[in-house]
């Protein structure tokens, strides 16, 4: 499985094309998403509502990520990789938080019994300043 393609087809291409029912078939039912400053995202739909404030809230500049690593074992993998963007809050939504971002992610994918591979979760983070150093 070429699991840099498949990210950029069904991860990288829907997300920046503002596509979220796209974008949530690279998600399993029971997927986990885990960003920074919010709960964890439990469940496809949960996912969803993330995708649609993003989409509703914000333009997206600039948003580039690519896998830096890639381990597969049976019906398991994950990928590692690294991501920059920018986000510019649409007028109406001033105060939000935006700007230039760089961080990283892990993403743990499972192969579903369709034999078709799905993310279990996605988490990632900023590499902006650690609490309390700014």
């Amino acid at each position: 499985m070429d699991f840099e393609q498949l990210f950029a087809q069904r991860y990288v291409e829907p997300y920046n094309a503002r596509d979220v029912d796209r974008w949530l078939q690279a998600f399993a039912e029971d997927a986990v998403g885990m960003h920074n400053g919010l709960p964890p995202l439990a469940g496809r739909e949960a996912i969803r509502g993330f995708g649609e404030a993003v989409r509703d809230n914000f333009d997206v500049a600039h948003i580039d990520a690519s896998i830096e690593e890639v381990r597969r074992s049976g019906d398991w993998a994950w990928t590692r990789g690294r991501y920059e963007s920018e986000f510019v809050p649409k007028p109406g939504t001033e105060g939000l938080p935006s700007g230039k971002q760089s961080g990283k992610f892990l993403l743990v994918w499972e192969r579903q019994p369709d034999g078709d591979w799905r993310i279990i979760l996605d988490m990632g983070n900023s590499n902006g300043p650690a609490p309390g150093d700014g």
